[in-house]
């Protein structure tokens, strides 16, 4: 898919490029008939360059290929309709050929009406509570998930080489499994294969590490307290398991943020099905860039989820029978990542690219508690502690910034104290 992108952006450019030369050197183009004057022939020769170099910055800037497309169209558009006022016949193979190489570039990477298109998070007010940068990691290392478990041990999912700007962000990722100890060392507990990314984790009673991960195979990842992995379910193509929680009944949760569904899978076989199919937790088609069904957790038997694309944060209520009930909303305006559900019922919920932490009171009460100003920037996941000396910390796993530093975001773990 890569390769006929290219060639259709390298395509046009061609076109385009040739047709700017011959009209502004040879006073004479194949895209339109002579120009009357010499300002004229640069003005056409300026208009016709400009989205033919668009579309070679895009096969190096992705983001540029769906605005230089959209450009390319308008300008052969134009250049026909001046070529008919002037009585003359447009050169319809040529302005044809731009046009529906543009239009094939635009399908094939709307990164940037993707952008364009991302949600819009409310204005909150800013109650800033007292943050600490634990540790800065290295380039090109950002973290999807943070846990904590037994023994005051944080466990936090990371991936290097992911891609943004490709649809399969993961084909070159990697994925660890860190766990930091209280005194702050650290070890590999686990790593997945290239084209696997370190998704969610659920920890167990007994220190058993469950973990989503997305990429070429998505499914579910166990690691024993002895590091023992094995993947216990495989998921459909085009499925993408995100957020991971035990629910009441001992069985894992997911949302699933490309098929807009909750899955639930038996921690001991891994078998799955569907616990919840509601098109509240889908995205909007094609022009999505933000997830849909996100980040996921039980507040006793209500199972929460965060809906990034509609900026929606959902509960169900689980029912005796294994059943949800109807989807009701719970806040709006924040298009989360995942979040914590503190002691007092409150959630703490990360943004992700908004590089923030919003706090939803039980009584629906929403305040910005942490930015940029704490160096929130690109907040994936957070937890609360589990030791006696650390249970109302919260703390915040960021990529650095990964969409818009690329590799150069370094990952860092950050220390909230909300209940101080």
């Amino acid at each position: 898919m890569i390769y006929l992108l290219t060639v259709l952006e390298l395509g046009v450019a061609a076109i385009l490029l040739a047709g700017a030369f011959a009209v502004l050197v040879a006073r004479r183009s194949f895209l339109l008939p002579p120009p009357i004057s010499r300002l004229m022939r640069i003005v056409v020769a300026v208009a016709t360059a400009l989205p033919g170099i668009g579309m070679i910055v895009a096969t190096l800037v992705p983001i540029v290929a769906f605005f230089a497309a959209m450009l390319a169209v308008a300008v052969a558009g134009t250049l026909a309709g001046a070529t008919r006022l002037r009585g003359e016949r447009p050169n319809w193979i040529a302005l044809s050929l731009v046009v529906v190489g543009s239009l094939g570039a635009a399908i094939l990477q709307p990164l940037g009406l993707r952008v364009l298109a991302l949600p819009k998070a409310d204005a909150l007010v800013y109650q800033p509570i007292p943050a600490q940068v634990i540790k800065t990691y290295d380039a090109g290392v950002g973290f999807e998930s943070v846990r904590a478990g037994p023994m005051g041990t944080l466990y936090l999912a990371a991936n290097a080489g992911l891609d943004f700007t490709d649809r399969e962000y993961y084909r070159k990722a990697q994925g660890q499994i860190i766990a930091r100890h209280s005194d702050g060392t650290e070890r590999i507990v686990f790593t997945t294969p290239v084209g696997s990314t370190a998704g969610v984790m659920a920890i167990a009673s007994d220190a058993t590490i469950y973990m989503t991960s997305n990429g070429r195979s998505p499914g579910i990842w166990r690691i024993s307290p002895q590091g023992e992995a094995a993947k216990i379910a495989t998921m459909p193509s085009g499925a993408w398991p995100n957020g991971l929680d035990f629910g009441p009944d001992g069985m894992l949760y997911s949302a699933d943020s490309n098929l807009g569904l909750i899955w639930r899978i038996d921690p001991v076989s891994g078998k799955f099905d569907v616990a919840i199919r509601n098109k509240r937790l889908s995205a909007r088609p094609f022009v999505a860039l933000a997830p849909g069904a996100n980040g996921l957790h039980f507040r006793g038997r209500d199972l929460i989820v965060t809906v990034s694309d509609s900026t929606e944060i959902l509960k169900f209520s689980a029912m005796p029978n294994g059943t949800f009930g109807p989807a009701s909303l719970i806040a709006r305006g924040i298009p989360g990542d995942d979040f914590a559900v503190a002691k007092d019922g409150s959630l703490f919920v990360t943004t992700h690219p908004y590089n923030t932490v919003v706090r939803v009171e039980p009584n629906g009460r929403r305040t910005t508690v942490a930015d940029a100003r704490q160096q929130i920037v690109g907040a994936t996941d957070i937890c609360f502690g589990s030791g006696a000396a650390d249970r109302d910390v919260l703390y915040v796993a960021t990529d650095g910034g990964a969409f818009t530093a690329g590799a150069k975001a370094r990952g860092q773990l950050i220390a909230l104290t909300p209940y101080r």
